[in-house]
């Protein structure tokens, strides 16, 4: 459509040049910048969050209870 010459298209190739960029602007927007506003988003919330001290599983030893046969 951007490459025709007939007047009716003349009116058209404004419309489909900024159709095309827009969809362009927004892939780009939805695939880069949402995520990274999302991960600037966490961080700035687990500056203000407690964290509670847990241990983790390698330090936590429990000892499986023997089985016995009678």
């Amino acid at each position: 459509m951007i490459f025709e010459t007939s007047r009716q298209a003349r009116f058209m190739i404004p419309m489909a040049i900024s159709l095309g960029y827009g969809i362009l602007f927004a892939t780009a927007i939805m695939l880069v910048l949402i995520p990274c506003l999302y991960l600037i988003t966490e961080d700035v919330l687990g500056m203000f969050t407690v964290k509670v001290n847990t241990p983790s599983p390698e330090k936590v030893k429990i000892e499986p209870e023997p089985i016995v046969v009678e």
